[in-house]
């Protein structure tokens, strides 16, 4: 039998299941031309919170999270969903973070290594991860940028030769202007009266934060709006995460279609030249 490979593949690397909700529209895109995707979540989320008591503990909730995921890309329309064997590492500060199993905790090597050899496996052309903060400092979200950098880096040369035959992806993507839109959003929602729990206390601050910042610059802008439906059923997988009541399942069709119409993503490998305008595809 013979099976027959993609002429274009896709890697997206991230932290926890959830994570990769900001690129979901444009791994459809992907799928929807007939490119393979694979993605990568480098824990399962272990120290998440919990929505509701009866869809797990804190002893179960790794589990949970996986399959929350694997369901939730298969509403996308694909299955090749890889975990790293690392540990959830929670908030910045929090006795998690000394936990030697966690993410946050393992040397650079570690980590790279197996990136580079599931780069070296998939052979992509395109790559997407965390930007360099993590979209809020998120100790895992870091790691994950850093370590994903390092490996698209690596994994053309002789570096871990038991990790398979060099290859060389050609570009890395990270996505933008998130946070602020996530708090744009949210400040009109809390304007409607539909929620407020999202605007109050450590979110309220990074909302805060991000709507002062400057906007970075844009390399691409994935038109979404027609996997704007497709985007809420995966991201409603993640019970655990977005209960029923929670602030993620009241947005309203409008919001929604406005704030989630598009994806928009920095290049960093190869950089960007400074002065070019965002183009609309890959």
């Amino acid at each position: 039998m013979t099976v027959e490979i993609p002429d274009r593949r896709v890697l997206a690397v991230y932290a926890h299941p959830d994570d990769e909700g900001q690129v979901t529209g444009t791994l459809a895109a992907f799928l929807e031309a007939g490119d393979g995707v694979t993605l990568v979540c480098a824990t399962r989320g272990e120290v998440g919170e919990i929505s509701d008591p009866s869809l797990g503990t804190p002893d179960t909730l790794g589990y949970v999270r996986e399959l929350e995921l694997r369901v939730a890309m298969a509403h996308i329309g694909f299955s090749d969903v890889r975990f790293l064997p690392f540990r959830d590492s929670g908030m910045s500060g929090t006795p998690e973070n000394d936990d030697p199993r966690c993410l946050h905790q393992q040397p650079a090597e570690v980590v790279v290594e197996q990136l580079v050899e599931i780069i070296r496996d998939v052979r992509p052309q395109f790559i997407f991860t965390w930007a360099p903060d993590g979209g809020y400092g998120h100790p895992d979200h870091v790691a994950v940028h850093r370590h994903t950098l390092e490996a698209f880096d690596a994994a053309g040369g002789d570096a871990f030769p038991e990790a398979g035959p060099p290859w060389t992806p050609e570009r890395l993507y990270w996505p933008v202007r998130n946070m602020k839109r996530y708090a744009q959003m949210f400040q009109e929602m809390e304007r409607r009266g539909l929620q407020t729990e999202w605007t109050q206390g450590d979110i309220s601050e990074r909302f805060a934060k991000a709507l002062e910042e400057p906007d970075p610059p844009v390399s691409v802008i994935v038109d979404c709006k027609r996997f704007a439906e497709l985007k809420r059923r995966a991201s409603s997988m993640h019970r655990s995460q977005f209960g029923e009541g929670s602030a993620m399942s009241r947005i309203p069709d409008d919001l929604r279609a406005e704030f989630f119409g598009d994806e928009q993503f920095y290049q960093a490998r190869p950089p960007w030249p400074e002065d070019a305008e965002p183009t609309s595809g890959f």
